[in-house]
């Protein structure tokens, strides 16, 4: 059941980190091509569909797991998923803070008359994908480190 868990952990972490690269390389940058009317059409569509912080909160939940089944506080597989936590932590913080508030304001954006000061929202937005998407990829670096590969082996290993 243990190794069930930590896959799942790896998983979500995985999934984390996918999402925010997505977000980060491919809405980010298209959506940054687009007009103001079609990005604020398409921003609202796809936050109603498109939401990474409940793998984040997933992934966090398993590294505190990964720590407290470790062998020993001070192994490499506890240090490892402490540090995940603490990637998970910073995705959490910075998309909170600014990432889903502006998401919000979007949400309210008229589509057919977006406002005066949409170029700097849209900036702010682009560049604030990019902390969290690279916090995301040191926290799935450190799930699998958490997760030896002796004692997470695939069933009927």
């Amino acid at each position: 059941m243990e190794q069930a868990l930590r896959l799942v952990v790896v998983l979500f972490a995985a999934l984390t980190a996918g999402g925010l690269m997505v977000s980060w390389i491919g809405l980010g940058r298209g959506m940054s091509r687009l007009s103001d009317s079609a990005h604020v059409e398409f921003h609202q569509a796809a936050n109603r569909t498109f939401d990474p912080c409940m793998p984040v909160v997933v992934a966090l939940l398993g590294g505190i797991f990964l720590a407290i089944f470790s062998q020993g506080s001070h192994s490499l597989s506890a240090k490892s998923a402490i540090a995940g936590s603490v990637c998970d932590v910073a995705v959490l913080v910075i998309a909170l803070a600014t990432n889903f508030r502006i998401n919000k304001q979007i949400a309210r954006r008229s589509v057919q008359s977006p406002p005066d000061e949409w170029a700097p929202t849209r900036a702010r937005w682009v560049r604030f994908h990019v902390l969290p998407a690279h916090f995301s990829l040191p926290g799935l670096a450190s799930r699998v480190l958490a997760c030896p590969v002796s004692r997470c082996s695939v069933v009927g290993s």
